[in-house]
């Protein structure tokens, strides 16, 4: 009897084994297919301005590269001048006087 339920349990566990081993090659074979389609569509991708040109530079980094300031900072600096301008547009559009106060 002891030796019975041994060579179910070498029998089960050789099958599990072989499952195992089947279930690692399909992964193997899913995540190389992953890896091709990754390298496929990295090297097909286009963008808007880039036109697959390997040296292109975005107009945004060009611009911060002419400041000493990090892109945080330009960040905020962009972001309060547009404020700015959106704060002058309301003023003007909803108070005309506000512009007569500085001669016009």
């Amino acid at each position: 009897m002891a030796e019975m339920n041994q060579a179910q349990r070498e029998e089960e566990l050789a099958r599990r084994e072989a499952l195992l081993a089947q279930r690692e090659a399909q992964l193997e074979k899913e995540q190389a297919e992953l890896a091709a389609a990754k390298a496929q569509s990295a090297e097909g991708k286009k963008t808007l301005l880039d036109n697959n040109d390997p040296n292109f530079v975005n107009p945004k980094e060009k611009l911060y590269d002419k400041f000493p300031l990090t892109v945080h900072q330009m960040d905020i600096i962009i972001g309060v001048l547009f404020a700015l301008i959106l704060l002058f547009l309301v003023l003007g559009m909803t108070h005309t006087s506000f512009f007569g106060l500085f001669g016009g």
